[in-house]
């Protein structure tokens, strides 16, 4: 019989306005891979930051156990807690040694013994069966690798619990199977896994179970397989209220429209990875996706599409107009528009209302140049610019939840009327609803007649909407 690594029985707790859970009780045993689902503000993700210790919360008038030990203090959970993100990464000169045995207190006196510390780690990666060298840089390693360096850092320093925060950027579905895969044999007889991701892929992908948060509650424990489709998960996710307006969003169809066709921008001399030239032709209410899993090549290939890098050798033809080493102001001139983080704060303007979010493209108190090519110092510019005694205070946008956000600034470029959107990442934070919401606004741009250029990593929530999707690796 398998033994318990975590349980929670009955947990109560409400922090600020929207984020609160109500008699949460579930149990994970070792080996077990269990997903979380959930709308944002769900419960979900306050189950994490709690798992974590991220939230100073009183814990000893609550039930939690891992391993069979009560728990009474956020440091007892950290201790006991592994996360794997993306940002995990940031620090890529270490050795793989380094970054597995250099984090605890207790190996930094072996910074002086770099061999000594190299043979430690190479015969527990031995013990385990892991092929990975460690005396190699961390950023030499594929995707793959790193994460599964980062669940041998888990066992090195004896965590119960791995969170996997990720949506496995630059890797597709076979590395993410082969990731499931790795985890499910070295977890084994150790440690339980949670799977909290906004991906469908990811969670479909590493999931044996299921729990599926609503309202702060858990409304259903199931295995993967219980759930048949999607259909079937929206009946958990979503009150009879919102899966009707999540309907009203999916049935939003593309149009065909006069004029269809008709180019509004060309890039020419674009360098691919592959070291091959290309020129690339966005027609009036055409839905082009670009698909790179390396995340440099993906933000590169935004930032020069975009105008927010300037490359000499690329010509672009915006409107019939010829640009050779266009500058950013020549894509703000022919009303290109482009979103970076969205559902993000940086994409609305924190301390001013929704309804004057969506208005300020239009306020000739501000021009459109200054408005698009400022982006980052927009907040600064608008206190200048309008004072503020014209900001709302009482209904700020950085209190909205991330869908709203999402709405907030898809609209207000929707009023804006782009002849081009260009997005990067644009389901990175969405959930269920958020999705439905991306999808619906990107069609409404396309009927319209803007070309939309989406850039991501893999073809998830975009092969049903796509007129074409290029690889460009």
């Amino acid at each position: 019989m398998r033994k318990e690594i975590l349980r929670i029985n009955n947990l109560t707790v409400s922090i600020g306005r929207m984020q609160s859970l109500e008699n949460i009780t579930l149990c994970i045993l070792e080996g077990e891979m269990v997903g979380f689902l959930g709308l944002a503000y769900s419960g979900k993700d306050l189950t994490v930051k709690i798992l974590s210790g991220e939230v100073q919360e009183e814990l000893r008038r609550h039930h939690i156990y891992i391993g069979g030990r009560r728990i009474s203090e956020p440091s007892e959970l950290a201790g006991a807690v592994y996360r794997i993100a993306a940002s995990n990464y940031v620090i890529d000169d270490w050795t793989v040694a380094e970054y597995v045995g250099l984090v605890e207190s207790g190996w930094f006196q072996l910074m002086w013994k770099k061999r000594r510390l190299e043979e430690q780690v190479k015969k527990f990666f031995g013990e385990l069966g892991v092929d990975i060298g460690v005396s190699g840089k961390m950023k030499d390693l594929s995707e793959l690798e790193k994460r599964i360096v980062d669940v041998v850092k888990a066992k090195w320093n004896r965590k119960k619990i791995l969170i996997v925060e990720d949506e496995f950027e630059g890797m597709g579905p076979e590395d993410i199977r082969s990731f499931g895969a790795a985890v499910k044999r070295l977890i084994a007889g150790d440690m339980g896994v949670v799977i909290n991701s906004h991906s469908d892929m990811v969670l479909s992908l590493l999931s044996e179970k299921y729990v599926i948060f609503k309202k702060g509650r858990i409304v259903k424990k199931c295995r993967k397989d219980y759930i048949k489709n999607g259909l079937h998960l929206e009946k958990f996710l979503l009150g009879g209220g919102v899966i009707s307006k999540k309907k009203g969003l999916d049935s939003y169809m593309l149009e065909e429209q006069e004029g269809e066709g008709k180019p509004v921008y060309r890039i020419e001399g674009l360098q691919m990875s592959s070291g091959k030239i290309h020129d690339f032709n966005f027609l009036r209410g055409e839905i082009v996706t670009f698909l790179a899993l390396d995340g440099k090549v993906k933000e590169g290939l935004f930032m020069i599409l975009s105008g927010r890098r300037a490359a000499p050798y690329i010509s672009c033809v915006l409107n019939s107009r010829v640009y050779r080493a266009a500058d950013f102001s020549d894509y703000v001139r022919e009303k290109v528009v482009s979103v970076m983080h969205m559902g993000s704060e940086e994409e609305v303007f924190a301390g001013m209302s929704a309804g004057e979010n969506l208005l300020i493209p239009s306020l000739r108190k501000i021009s459109s140049l200054e408005y698009i090519a400022n982006s980052s110092k927009i907040p600064r510019m608008l206190g200048e610019k309008l004072g503020q005694a014209e900001v709302a205070p009482d209904a700020a946008a950085d209190s909205l939840g991330v869908n709203d956000i999402i709405n907030i600034t898809l609209e207000r470029w929707y009023i804006y009327n782009p002849k081009v959107l260009i997005l990067f990442e644009p389901f990175a934070r969405c959930d269920l609803m958020g999705v439905s919401i991306v999808k619906s606004y990107i069609k409404k741009f396309a009927n319209r007649g803007s070309a939309v250029i989406i850039i991501k990593s893999r073809e998830e929530y975009v092969e049903d909407i796509s007129d074409q999707i290029i690889s460009v690796e």
